[in-house]
């Protein structure tokens, strides 16, 4: 008797202390089904999915096993077997799943959090390598997520077609209690080369307590003052649940390799924080230098450096040209599988797919790269297959990478406009970009490149991702984008749309696409719009009157209010109005025939601050701002409109309703006419306009008189067009 209630004894010990060890039991159901009635009694199968259970491998490791056929035609959608579990909220689980292709990355397992009805987040755990079994697993937490639905996919663009993928031993099984993140007290900073971001969740935080901000670099006396951080009232779902009552912003222009001094108070409270933050070094540490030679072949490369150590630079070898040309039989010209990389000075020509690929690799730079004829053309209809890039991720580690001073042009294949029909799919271009990071965590600088083509090879967008409506997407978080060309595209020039948590986007040009900035999000914000330029806006491929008409500058609204609750500012942005097409003059103009849009009635988006712009449209019944649902969180003023606006009552205030007038600085820009409207006419922004000259601001991208020069790709601007009618 003794030795049973010892034995019971420990068996409660046990219990107690490794809870977890009864948490793990098998979630799925059939992950080896017999046969096809057991596979469709436990997962949801579409009905034209072609699939066979085998068990035709010698390994014990493997017994029955689902094997699909991605079919013979190409379709946008993935193709996909799925099956949803009820969850705990914050509980860890683990999937696990072996994988194997035909050919590599085809099959791939995605996880998607659901509450409610509402998906919340979703990410990939693996993909398959080839025709060897892969086993890819992934522990993480429900969140506040009540459940998850686990997706077996393939891809089915064209290369994929003919293929098989097969799924093995797909697992799920709780884990325990998931940690709960313990947020600090403390303010952080999230520095980049030029911009911070600034994060802080004190115990005094509230709607109606201002946080004030002051910066000076380390060792000088001269406070400056920064934009007010924004208080997010929003209660988030996880993964963002964090941010919630969070106040968050972004400190502008600094220096690089500078440290700086950071006060944030909340003057109601007394509450006063310092804290120093350092830019980034635009001098990257180099470890190791590769030369590589001239070749067709991919290069792939393995061996990175480290944050004690440095960069390992891939650089072409001296005296030769670093021509890699794929000559269209290769799916990328490089791949990089390991972080602290430079990849400097290569030519990438006729990869299949895309230029470059990432990995899960981080602190990465490209630099100095020109890249052209990449992206496969479809069988069907001749259209180019969607987000082929230049330069491309789909890995959701991607983290900290630095583009810069690079040519993308001219992809091998071409982008459908809106009034083009893909065949299996819709009107929606779809083809292929310049950048494209999926599922990736932000931390990006994308400056000083030109990524243009022409009308026989246009682009969908200039770079994005489409988790646009999500608490990730492009380029999700701390992020700077500036001082970019970007042209020919039938979509936006920069579809900037996700959680844009400290995101700005400044000093880059567009021109010659449908829209200039999708930015139909923030979920979280605040994202930045600053000083941005567009030229010449088009929709379709004809010369009609229709298919020359433009769209937006700026692009806004969801209507699932879950992803347009973040903070959004719009300072300083132009609309131009060029001179007509030639080749249909029904217009007196070819730029923007909208400025600020929501596209539909039944889209919505708050918590946005637009000042100083000039938003001249083709004609005065042209919307200069369309906010359909005239939110009383969207505070619209000291905008030089040339159109209708539909905004709350007391919106414009001290906006200008006139057609803006100017000369041409000495460098070819345009900036208004001193004693023009909108001259002097702008709002004081703290560290957003500094450098004024006058009595105050003026009005659009470019400062009369402006003490800094035109970034070096922007080019003069056209003579602008006679005034709308």
């Amino acid at each position: 008797m003794r030795y049973c209630l010892f034995l019971l004894v420990c068996f409660l010990a046990l219990w107690v202390l490794c809870p977890a060890s009864l948490e793990a039991r098998e979630l799925l159901v059939s992950n080896s089904p017999a046969d096809e009635a057991a596979l469709r009694a436990s997962w949801r199968i579409k009905d034209n999915t072609v699939f066979q259970i085998v068990n035709d491998d010698a390994s014990a490791a493997v017994g029955n096993y689902i094997k699909v056929s991605v079919g013979d035609q190409e379709l946008r959608r993935f193709g996909e077997i799925t099956q949803a579990v009820s969850v705990k909220p914050y509980t860890q689980y683990t999937v696990k799943a072996m994988l194997k292709s035909d050919i590599p990355e085809t099959a791939f397992v995605q996880i998607k959090h659901y509450k409610g009805e509402n998906e919340i987040q979703r990410f990939n755990i693996g993909y398959s390598d080839g025709p060897q079994w892969k086993q890819v697993q992934e522990t993480f937490s429900s969140g506040d997520s009540d459940r998850i639905v686990v997706y077996l996919r393939w891809d089915r663009t064209q290369k994929h077609l003919g293929h098989t993928a097969s799924f093995a031993n797909v697992s799920m099984m709780r884990v325990g209690p998931a940690p709960r993140e313990v947020v600090s007290d403390a303010p952080h900073a999230v520095p980049t080369f030029h911009s911070m971001g600034l994060y802080w969740k004190p115990k005094d935080a509230a709607a109606d307590r201002i946080c004030k901000v002051k910066f000076k670099a380390q060792g000088s006396d001269q406070w400056q003052d920064g934009l007010d951080l924004w208080f997010d009232t929003n209660d988030h779902p996880e993964p963002a649940k964090k941010h919630s009552g969070e106040y968050r912003g972004s400190l502008v222009y600094l220096k690089p390799a500078t440290t700086y001094d950071i006060q944030l108070t909340l003057p109601a409270t007394g509450n006063t924080q310092t804290l120093t933050a350092t830019t980034w070094d635009e001098n990257f540490p180099i470890a190791k230098r590769v030369e590589v030679v001239d070749g067709n072949q991919t290069l792939v490369i393995q061996e990175g450096g480290s944050s004690q150590a440095g960069y390992v630079l891939y650089e072409p070898t001296r005296g030769q040209t670093g021509l890699r040309d794929a000559q269209r039989q290769h799916e990328v010209n490089i791949q990089v599988n390991a972080p602290y990389v430079i990849i400097k000075g290569f030519t990438l020509k006729n990869a299949i797919t895309h230029g470059i690929e990432l990995r899960d690799v981080h602190h990465i730079v490209i630099d100095d790269c020109d890249i052209s004829g990449w992206g496969r053309t479809r069988k069907a209809d001749g259209y180019g297959s969607d987000l082929n890039s230049a330069i491309f991720s789909k890995y959701r580690k991607l983290e900290h990478v630095v583009i810069q001073n690079c040519n993308l042009h001219h992809p091998q294949s071409d982008s459908n406009s809106w009034n083009q029909k893909r065949v299996g799919s819709s009107k929606h271009p779809a083809g292929p970009q310049g950048i494209t990071f999926r599922y990736g965590q932000g931390r990006y600088v994308i400056r000083y490149n030109r990524i243009h083509s022409d009308l026989q090879h246009m682009f969908n967008d200039g770079m994005g991702e489409v988790l646009n409506f999500s608490f990730g997407g492009f380029p999700n978080r701390d992020t700077d984008i500036y001082g970019n060309y970007v042209s020919h595209c039938w979509d936006d020039g920069l579809e900037i749309e996700g959680a844009n948590m400290n995101v700005r986007v400044w000093n880059n040009y567009i021109d010659m696409t449908y829209g200039a900035i999708g930015a139909a999000s923030p979920s979280l914000g605040p994202i930045y719009f600053f000083r941005n330029v567009y030229a010449q806006s088009r929709k379709h491929e004809g010369n009609k009157t229709n298919d020359l008409t433009g769209h937006y500058l700026i692009k806004l609204g969801n209507p699932n209010t879950l992803w347009t609750a973040g903070k959004m500012y719009l300072f300083h942005n132009t609309a131009l109005q060029p001179a007509p097409f030639p080749q249909n003059k029904s217009f007196t103009s070819s730029g923007a025939q909208a400025g600020i849009i929501f596209t539909s009635k039944t889209k919505t988006a708050f918590n946005i601050t637009s000042r100083n712009n000039i938003l001249q449209m083709r004609r005065d019944k042209d919307w200069a701002i369309r906010d359909f649902p005239k939110s009383p969180t969207n505070d619209y003023d000291f905008d030089l409109y040339a159109g209708r606006l539909m905004v709350r009552d007391d919106a414009q205030q001290n906006g200008i309703a006139a057609v803006p007038i100017y000369e041409r600085s000495p460098d070819g820009r345009l900036w208004l006419a001193p004693g023009t409207p909108g001259y002097d006419a702008g709002q004081r922004i703290a560290n957003f306009n500094d450098d004024f000259q006058g009595q105050a601001p003026d009005m659009g991208a470019v400062e009369t008189h402006a003490t800094s020069s035109k970034p070096s790709l922007w080019p003069a601007f056209p003579e602008p067009a006679q005034q709308p009618q």
